[in-house]
């Protein structure tokens, strides 16, 4: 299960929480936190986005939870508060939305202008080719259908006197 932004490198700035060791199961291998999302069927890079998003206390205590619902045998686990908060730590801190800078408000209008403007001109383009794809159909369609419906030349039969059996 891989997310949009996760496919196309989005979201890099999480690489340091997502694949944070978290424990080791009894064979010595290092459980890391990407593979617990994924094992809980979370898409890492949003449930990463969303944390990142919490204030500190509420990510380590939503990522707390998270920690309690691994099997305790399985895995040598210390204390999941103290795990939670030292993965929370890894995560990138957003600021507030009142004490964002003029700039970056305007570069992110910008940029969701130009998104808007490439998937207008990519439904544009789609709709021209389905379009003429269409007019090509439909025309080859009428020929053929013209073909069909024209009738066979007519022969004439050769007007040849019938052989004469009387001589």
């Amino acid at each position: 299960m891989k997310s949009l932004a996760s496919s196309f490198g989005l979201g890099s700035e999480f690489d340091a929480f997502l694949f944070a060791p978290i424990a080791e199961d009894r064979n010595g291998m290092s459980l890391r936190v990407v593979s617990l999302l994924g094992r809980m069927d979370l898409d890492p890079w949003q449930e990463a986005a969303s944390l990142a998003g919490l204030p500190p206390e509420a990510a380590v205590q939503r990522l707390t939870s998270l920690l309690d619902l691994l099997p305790g045998p399985p895995l040598q686990q210390p204390d999941s508060d103290t795990t939670a908060a030292r993965l929370v730590a890894l995560l990138p801190r957003r600021p507030a939305p009142n004490t964002r800078p003029l700039q970056a408000s305007a570069s992110g209008a910008a940029t969701t202008h130009t998104r808007a403007m490439s998937n207008g001109i990519f439904i544009a383009i789609y709709l021209a080719v389905m379009l003429a794809t269409q007019f090509v159909i439909a025309h080859l369609e009428r020929a053929r259908a013209d073909a069909a419906h024209t009738p066979a030349p007519l022969t004439v039969a050769s007007q040849t006197p019938p052989p004469d059996s009387v001589k």
